[in-house]
């Protein structure tokens, strides 16, 4: 799936974020050469590597190895090496090393690139101080009491929100940041740092490297100062400045060492020298005859400085290596507290650049102040240099620079990095970060101080000397709380399970260990092989997730509404799929006499009382038109009329009624419009077999008033005059006494006939003839559906007006009601209907 010139660009790519900018034709690879006076700081499990001056070797596809270069870290970058990653001393560095981009250009006054100074920190935060920089003429440099620092983790109080970043710090009165070549010392568990001398320019101003410094920029004067980095509360660091005693001797390149002894711990001042070869650009010392009679001495009488007092001591030694200065140094602690032991490494007088650079180990015990020498070789001494401390028995070495060799041709380093053994006192090829042991004094050092591995020393005291000062004596014999130091090791390892870590083949001295690493293209090729199939996965997906939806929108689209279109048609009197009208010729009789509201009879039709007054009954004939089958529907010209009837539901004349006994069915009840409330009745005919109820009434009169046609009617029980009370439930729009009669319970029973004379009523449907008040039974002929009203009469089976009870006269006996069928109040033509009636067209209640 992916090519070996897929990998390669892949791999390039990934090392050009780490390495030089400027790759050059056919180039594969690139390695660190060498990496002068760089600055190191260690947050918990990762070392910060920042600064120096970082040459790098390019490597070509046909092996070859091309000339040195050194870009000047353009990008800002600081590199990050996590004691989580397993690697061989002989394979190239740059590509396990992380990058950690400062914010800024490496040539711009944001984030420039320092050569010398110091990381001073704790174990969650450093701040880049001093150092020399490259003049440009392009950018403004930063301002001489403002450093960067570095926030990695939160301590104190918590704080939402709290993220990795940088920022610019304040240095305070007093403080500047144009001092090189000093010695740094961080102790995490007091929350303090420390810049020990080192040079500085003769104007006390701006100082830069030696390739474009001049005489009043060059950092060539001694600085006897002690700049303390005070971080107790974080955001609220602080930096102070102080003046060294005048029998502490400032000094260029010194290693300042933290060691756990007394109340908060002393820092012990190692080597450096006065008037180094390597502040001027010819390589040549100002006085080396001053040089070797004074540098000795930092070894052989070591400057002492105790946190807690902030004072200062002096000891002697026994032994010694002598002038030493770029070297790095690392304390371990017997395991019964018994012995201090420093480990010093590398290094060179300071004055021969062109002579072999140290490659010894050398141990100085305190507090017997005894130096031994563990380790005498002449594999590869370097200078320029840092060490750190992964586990209590391992020392790192990282970068610095060989010595110059003749013809002042550039060297490069074998093993960037290196692995000293604390305990056995042993140079190894690989770090592993499952590897680790507790640390035990090297037999070298416990046959020089007593005890064994893992403590038990006899000299306590510096021998023959004695103690050069009863306090530090004093200082000694207190126990530092070694329950303030925090430890986070041991470390997950990233490597293999098995931890093997095989040696990978020296380089050929053509390429000096440049080359991929020969696990980095099967591991690209893995993961990439797993983000190209996890990509193709999800488009897949989604092709598939987006025909389903198109699918489905389609198929909604197409769907017919066939039910309901049905039924709207139905409604509206159209045809859709109507079957034919069935009429049938007989009359219906309920099963009982008992109450109607029982039965289980299709609603009729039935005029609402407009007035009490008691009139001759109205039959219908034996012979009624029929009533459509509850299956079948209606026809078009059926629906039309239904509606025409509907839609004149408001009499003109509120003392004319009408009696509706024709049986009626519908397939489903009408809607009720949504201002009234469904109108229950019972039917009330002969047809129904329900027996007459007569009440004696006073002759001429009615609960209103004089009968409209100056008559009265007696009426017994049985009799011919006898008048059906027709009864509504659930009537609304009706007085409580009309509501009474209605039901019945009132002290008069009313009539549901009017005495209005004949009319005929015609309609599309056929023609009506209208009941007669005699009592003469007037056949009507059948019809499939009821005709829409016309003329006078706003519905079919109406009477016409009476002279005197017309809606001119303004008497109206009870409220008017709409027809218990209305489907549509509009009287929209649409509908088959037009409003009717006298004076009340277009009323709704």
């Amino acid at each position: 799936m992916f090519g070996p010139g897929l990998l390669a660009v892949i791999t390039a790519s990934a090392l050009l974020a780490l390495g030089e900018v400027d790759w050059q034709p056919n180039q594969v690879n690139t390695r660190i050469c060498q990496w002068r006076q760089l600055r190191a700081a260690v947050l918990r499990d990762t070392v910060y590597l920042d600064g120096g001056n970082l040459w790098w070797q390019p490597g070509f596809a046909d092996g070859s190895a091309g000339q040195v270069v050194n870009d000047g870290n353009p990008l800002g970058l600081i590199y990050t090496l996590n004691f989580s990653t397993p690697f061989n001393t002989t394979q190239n560095i740059s590509a396990i090393l992380g990058t950690l981009s400062k914010g800024g250009d490496g040539g711009s006054n944001l984030a420039p690139n320092y050569e010398d100074g110091a990381l001073l920190g704790n174990n969650e935060e450093f701040f880049l101080y001093g150092g020399l920089l490259v003049r440009k003429q392009d950018f403004s440099e930063p301002p001489a009491d403002t450093v960067l620092g570095y926030y990695g983790y939160r301590y104190g109080a918590p704080e939402e929100g709290f993220r990795p970043q940088f920022f610019n710090k304040d240095l305070g009165d007093n403080v500047t940041r144009y001092v090189a070549y000093g010695g740094a010392a961080s102790a995490p568990s007091e929350n303090l740092a420390w810049y020990f001398s080192g040079l500085r320019s003769h104007g006390r101003g701006p100082i830069y490297d030696m390739t474009s410094a001049n005489a009043t920029t060059a950092a060539i004067d001694v600085s006897n100062t002690l700049i303390t980095l005070d971080m107790a509360e974080q955001q609220r660091e602080t930096f102070t400045n102080t003046m060294l005693p005048s029998n502490i001797r400032g000094r260029a390149n010194p290693e300042f060492v933290w060691v756990p002894i007394g109340q908060r711990g002393i820092v012990v001042a190692l080597g450096g020298v006065v008037y180094p070869d390597f502040v001027y650009i010819n390589g040549t010392s100002l006085n080396v005859t001053a040089s070797e009679s004074q540098s000795p001495e930092f070894m052989s009488t070591i400057d002492i400085y105790e946190v807690a007092s902030g004072r200062w001591y002096r000891q002697r030694t026994t032994g010694g290596p002598g002038q030493l200065t770029r070297g790095c140094a690392v304390f371990a602690r017997a395991q019964d507290g018994s012995s201090f032991n420093i480990y010093y490494y590398g290094g060179y007088d300071g004055l021969h650049q062109e002579q072999a650079f140290s490659d010894d180990v050398w141990v100085l015990s305190l507090p017997s102040f005894t130096w031994v020498q563990l380790v005498s070789s002449n594999v590869e001494g370097r200078a320029g240099h840092k060490c750190v401390m992964p586990y209590p028995d391992q020392m790192l070495v990282i970068g610095g620079y060989p010595s110059i060799a003749s013809g002042g041709t550039l060297g490069c380093l074998r093993e960037t990095i290196r692995v000293f053994n604390l305990s056995t006192g042993t140079w190894i090829d690989r770090y592993d970060p499952a590897v680790y042991s507790n640390y035990t004094v090297p037999s070298a050092v416990y046959n020089a101080i007593g005890g064994s591995g893992t403590g038990g020393a006899t000299a306590t005291t510096p021998s023959p000397s004695g103690w050069d000062s009863d306090e530090l004596a004093s200082v000694f014999a207190t126990q530092y709380p070694m329950s303030k130091i925090t430890a986070y090791y041991p470390y997950a390892s990233v490597g293999p399970a098995n931890n093997t870590n095989p040696n990978v083949p020296a380089p050929s001295a053509q390429d000096e260990g440049g080359g991929v690493p020969s696990y980095l293209p099967p591991v690209l090729g893995v993961v990439l092989g797993v983000v190209f199939l996890t990509v193709v996965a999800v488009l897949i997906l989604l092709w598939r997730r987006r025909r389903y939806l198109r699918r489905s929108t389609m198929s909604e689209a197409e769907t017919e509404d066939t039910n309901g279109h049905r039924i709207k048609s139905w409604l509206r009197g159209q045809p859709s799929e109507v079957k034919a009208p069935t009429i049938t010729s007989y009359d219906y009789t309920p099963p009982s006499s008992t109450d109607v509201d029982t039965l289980g009879v299709p609603q009729l039709s039935i005029a609402e009382m407009m007035n009490t007054e008691v009139h001759a009954p109205v039959e219908l004939p034996d012979n009624s038109p029929p009533a459509e089958l509850h299956d079948n529907p209606l026809s078009r010209a059926a629906a039309a009329a239904a509606a025409s009837h509907n839609s004149n539901n408001t009499f003109s004349d509120p003392s004319m009624q009408q009696t509706d006994h024709r049986p009626f069915s519908h397939p489903t009840p009408p809607p009720i419009p949504h201002d009234e409330s469904p109108i229950l009745h019972r039917p009330d005919s002969d047809a129904l077999g329900r027996a007459p109820t007569t009440t004696a009434t006073s002759a001429g009169t009615s609960p209103t008033g004089t009968s409209p046609t100056g008559t009265t009617a007696a009426t017994s029980a049985g009799g011919a005059g006898a008048v059906r009370s027709k009864v509504l439930s659930g009537v609304s729009n009706l007085s409580e006494r009309d509501r009474a009669h209605l039901r019945q319970i009132s002290d008069t029973t009313v009539s549901s006939v009017t005495t209005a004379g004949p009319s005929a009523v015609g309609g599309p449907g056929g023609a009506i003839v209208e009941p007669i008040r005699s009592g003469t039974i007037v056949e009507s002929p059948a019809v499939v559906s009821p005709p829409t009203a016309t003329g006078d009469a706003p519905d079919y089976l109406s009477a016409r007006s009476v002279s005197g009870m017309g809606s001119a006269s303004g008497q109206q006996a009870s409220p008017l009601r709409r027809s218990v069928f209305s489907e549509d109040i509009s009287g929209s033509e649409e509908d088959g209907g037009q409003q009717g009636g006298s004076g009340n067209s277009g009323r709704k209640g």
